[in-house]
């Protein structure tokens, strides 16, 4: 049941078999012809028939051909994500919400596939539901606090703290050991397309926080606890740690307690952090020269940042130990309340200082600019939007457990990081579950 979970709610062990054998038949150089232009592309059934965001779905025909690069899959009009293919089978994953449903959440889609210059249209719809669902991609829930890696099934992982997602869907992980503060904490990668964990640092002494993609889509940048020391990655490199200090700029003085949180800011390329003192720095990612930009930003509290996407100077800072949200525009130096009661935890869904959290942390925006937070000590996953409107997407507020599934029976204990992918999935590191949980969420 393990192995099936991290294909989400619906599926089956047939649908499993399907996507071993696509996968496991792509390899094979003669296991299917080309596709052939001169003939037509056929298509005859696919499974399953329904499901929702990140479902995978086996389309069978004819004339498909081997090379995923050249086929194209729509569900109605959006794109699918296509992984792979031989003469009679794709293995495609369905996009996110591809179009208004019905008064019961249901889109009747139609899945076409374009090769070249054919276009084909299966007859039967797929139905598409519209659904938050949590499921869990890996970790053992209250297994022992040792790294176990291979595939996602037989992954084991201590507590689980801060993630970021790649152009190619690799999952960074950021383990804690709870024995040691400052010693054996570890940085996983994760993929659930090639269904494999792998270690990148055993052992990175500091804690190790919330970690930040470069604006290449292929480079991780992880800050630590311990002064000015961070780590950084790269696809580039395969993968091999490069421990590296912030330095400070020409006649300044970098004073850093605390760092727990790294953000991009495309606009001017800059990487943001800000030390728990309050003081705001901004560093060339290439150099790591440093340079002051504001202080007196919540002083005493820890806080974790990222960048809007629509609007690219504005910082977005989660201030964990005063329960609150807050904004600050790195072109005015405005810094302004979103959400919550600075210094005062609890739980309640509302407008900005109407609502209440308790000792929020990683957050992250969607391509619409909302906000997604793991809510630690309510354990749930709460969404602001720009407008400042907090409500609870998944978790049951005060209760702590764990449980995949629907909003109303999904269960997290002290979620601490979020991060989401170019598909619009949330992957979340459920902390006392030692477990990397998914959510789609519409």
């Amino acid at each position: 049941m393990t192995l099936l979970r991290k294909l989400g709610l619906g599926s089956s062990i047939t649908l499993l078999m399907a996507v071993i054998a696509l996968a496991s038949c792509s390899d094979s150089k003669d296991k299917s012809k080309e596709h052939d232009p001169s003939l037509p592309v056929t298509l005859d059934n696919f499974y399953p028939d329904s499901g929702g965001v990140a479902t995978k779905v086996i389309l069978n025909g004819s004339n498909f051909g081997s090379d995923a690069s050249k086929i194209q899959v729509f569900f109605n009009e959006k794109p699918a994500a296509t992984i792979s293919a031989i003469g009679n089978k794709i293995y495609a994953i369905c996009p996110r919400k591809p179009g208004d449903g019905d008064e019961k959440g249901l889109v009747n889609c139609k899945i076409s596939v374009k090769i070249g210059d054919q276009m084909v249209t299966y007859d039967k719809t797929f139905r598409y539901q519209i659904q938050t669902v949590v499921t869990t991609v890996c970790g053992i829930v209250g297994a022992p606090d040792e790294v176990v890696m291979g595939s996602l099934a037989q992954t084991s992982i201590p507590p689980v703290t801060y993630l970021a997602v790649d152009k190619d869907n690799n999952i960074f992980a950021s383990l804690r050991n709870r024995d040691s503060y400052y010693n054996n904490n570890k940085v996983v990668l994760i993929n659930e397309d090639e269904d494999v964990s792998r270690l990148l640092i055993p052992d990175t002494g500091a804690p190790l926080n919330q970690p930040c993609m470069l604006n290449d889509g292929k480079t991780v940048y992880i800050p630590t606890d311990n002064g000015l020391e961070y780590w950084t990655m790269s696809s580039d490199n395969m993968w091999s740690p490069i421990k590296m200090s912030l330095k400070p700029n020409t006649g300044e003085t970098l004073t850093f307690d605390f760092k727990h949180s790294f953000a991009m800011c495309l606009e001017d390329g800059f990487m943001y952090v800000r030390a728990k003192n309050g003081i705001l720095y901004k560093f060339n990612p290439e150099t790591g020269i440093t340079t002051q930009v504001a202080a007196g930003l919540m002083s005493g509290s820890d806080s974790y940042t990222a960048f809007s996407r629509k609007n690219p100077n504005m910082l977005y800072l989660a201030y964990t130990n005063n329960h609150c949200i807050y904004s600050y525009n790195i072109r005015t130096g405005a810094h302004q309340l979103i959400a919550g009661i600075s210094g005062k935890a609890g739980y309640i869904d509302g407008k900005g200082s109407s609502a209440m959290f308790s000792e929020p942390r990683q957050l992250i925006l969607d391509e619409n600019d909302d906000m997604y937070i793991a809510d630690t000590n309510n354990h749930v996953i709460r969404k602001v939007t720009p407008d400042g409107k907090v409500s609870t997407v998944i978790g049951q507020a005060g209760k702590s457990g764990y449980q995949d599934g629907s909003p109303e029976i999904a269960l997290f204990n002290r979620p601490f990081g979020v991060c989401i992918n170019s598909e619009g999935i949330i992957y979340v590191a459920d902390y006392e579950n030692q477990c990397v949980r998914r959510l789609a969420i519409e």
